[in-house]
């Protein structure tokens, strides 16, 4: 190799390592439990929906495909949690969780508390709330 190839290559991973720790965006929601919930959820500065159900669930495996959709709509803006509730029993019982899946979304200002989300459960709805939340509305 020349000498403008090992510097492109060399620059390259200099940029990968430097924007692979940023964590800029990262659409894929983030699986919450017990231990981590108030670190991660109630002592963020973030906006956060929170889907609460069990895996096996299947009203959850037919959501799924919109849950993801709506997290590459809101990557980068709001964080997307999940939580199993059959391995996590006290949230569940914090929550109220009455059916699968649930979504609970906290503002930025979490003294505003917690809000089951009751809108219809499109990706584009649900960024509609979202980025309403964001603006600190629709609460």
């Amino acid at each position: 190799m020349n000498r403008s190839a090992n510097v492109l290559i060399l620059i390259s991973f200099f940029f990968l390592s430097f924007t692979s720790n940023l964590n800029l965006v990262d659409a894929a929601p983030e699986q919450l439990n017990q231990k981590i919930f108030d670190e991660k959820v109630m002592k963020s500065k973030d906006v956060w929906f929170i889907m609460f159900g069990l895996p096996t669930c299947g009203t959850q495996k037919a959501f799924l495909p919109e849950w993801e959709a709506f997290s590459k709509l809101v990557e980068g803006k709001i964080k997307l949690g999940e939580v199993n509730v059959a391995e996590n029993y006290d949230l569940y019982v914090q929550y109220k969780i009455k059916s699968y899946p649930t979504i609970i979304t906290f503002a930025a200002d979490k003294s505003k508390g917690a809000f089951e989300y009751t809108g219809t459960r499109t990706a584009p709805k649900m960024e509609e709330a979202a980025l309403l939340k964001l603006e600190g509305k629709g609460y």
